[in-house]
């Protein structure tokens, strides 16, 4: 039984996969900088019998491999990692810390592209077991970067067409071994906003000949709360949060500046929301700025979310039953609002996005993502690379969702 050799060969490579991780985890690069990242992953994949190996994608760090089963040709299917690490000093404690001094795998991207390097593996000893094409894709510049959109303009959904694409996410809420698969929105439509209230400084002392632009910040600041408070839906998911408001130099406790600016992200499930509140922003920030004799300056900006297909999700929770067992992988009915560029795939092929749980009794509640102690159970990596396959070779069989 296929799903049996699956399981064998990830046991198989689960050392081979934890060394490979730790090595990663070392030297962790920032967004469209992963060179070094890169040239591991290409070299490991030029290994594997039957791989071809494309380099250079994505913005230029990029890596993709690409396999054809024996069986003849049949559907394709994408799976996708990323790569990149985050300008976080590592706290972790972990004898393999982050030799990169100031940058650190804090999100788990060194998994990511472990296990599919082990699922790239297993399938790789496996080709001879099915037909069609599967696409490792690594993809660069996650974080921020634009990284997604980058790879998906160098065509890696094309030549052959890509019927279906998966992603998996290290997630620390959720107990190692199991799987998580996000009923519907698995990233929002995660976005940010700058605003620049200009008033007119001078001496604090006489604030009557000023406008004074940190009170009217303050005011915007309180209206800004009452747009997911009062102006939207109550049952829309959704969050603002202003998390910076700058203004004036810190040795000057005399002086009213001519500007503050602040700056926040916003975030929902559903487009028609984040719009609203991006119209919203602009709307409230103008409006307390003209009354107060200011002006406000306001750029709102938002990505598309990844939205899991409804015949993908009960896909990946039967297909990953296989490798986990039934009772370790459950449907997640709760929309997540982080963001991700996955985005640019799944918007365009269908397929689904789920959350490998990292969490032990040593670590459970002790951090999140994108944390300076953040810890990965390494148990997982030979289990997720299990599920990838059989993602793919499920795919392939049956043609569709």
């Amino acid at each position: 039984m296929l799903t049996e050799m699956i399981r064998q060969k990830a046991a198989q490579h689960e050392d081979y996969l934890i060394s490979f991780r730790r090595d990663l985890h070392m030297y962790p690069e920032l967004s469209m900088k992963e060179v070094r990242t890169a040239k591991r992953i290409a070299e490991e994949l030029s290994k594997l019998e039957g791989m071809e190996v494309v380099s250079g994608i994505g913005g230029g760090t990029g890596v993709m491999g690409i396999l054809r089963g024996t069986k003849g040709e049949g559907k394709t299917v994408l799976l996708r990692a990323d790569i990149d690490a985050l300008p976080i000093q590592e706290e972790s404690g972990v004898e393999f810390s982050s030799k990169n001094d100031g940058v650190m795998h804090a999100c788990g991207h060194d998994a990511h592209a472990t296990w599919l390097l082990g699922s790239a593996k297993i399938l790789s000893e496996l080709r001879h077991e099915f037909g069609g094409t599967v696409k490792f894709v690594f993809q660069p510049g996650e974080e921020g970067a634009g990284g997604g959109k980058k790879t998906i303009e160098d065509k890696v959904l094309e030549n052959p067409a890509v019927d279906a694409v998966f992603a998996a996410h290290a997630w620390p809420e959720i107990d190692a071994g199991e799987m998580h698969v996000a009923e519907r929105c698995a990233f929002g439509h995660a976005g940010g906003f700058s605003i620049k209230v200009t008033g007119k400084g001078g001496h604090g002392s006489w604030p009557h000949q000023c406008i004074d632009p940190i009170a009217v910040a303050n005011q915007i600041y309180q209206g800004l709360q009452q747009i997911v408070s009062r102006r939207l839906d109550e049952t829309a998911a959704r969050v603002l949060s202003v998390c910076t408001i700058h203004s004036g130099p810190q040795d000057k406790s005399n002086i009213i500046p001519d500007c503050c600016t602040m700056t926040g992200t916003l975030r929902s499930d559903r487009k028609e929301v984040i719009e609203e509140m991006c119209q919203l922003i602009h709307k409230v920030s103008e409006g307390v700025a003209e009354a107060n004799g200011a002006s406000a300056e306001v750029s709102a900006r938002y990505g598309d979310a990844v939205i899991n297909t409804p015949e993908a999700v009960r896909f990946c929770i039967e297909s990953g039953a296989k490798i986990l067992g039934k009772e370790n992988v459950k449907l997640d009915t709760m929309p997540h609002l982080g963001g991700e560029d996955f985005s640019e795939y799944i918007s365009r092929v269908p397929g689904a996005y789920v959350f490998v749980g990292i969490a032990t009794d040593e670590t459970r509640g002790k951090f999140g993502l994108h944390s300076n102690l953040f810890k990965l159970e390494e148990s997982v990596l030979a289990r997720t690379a299990g599920v990838f396959a059989q993602f793919a070779v499920d795919f392939l069989e049956k043609g569709s969702f």
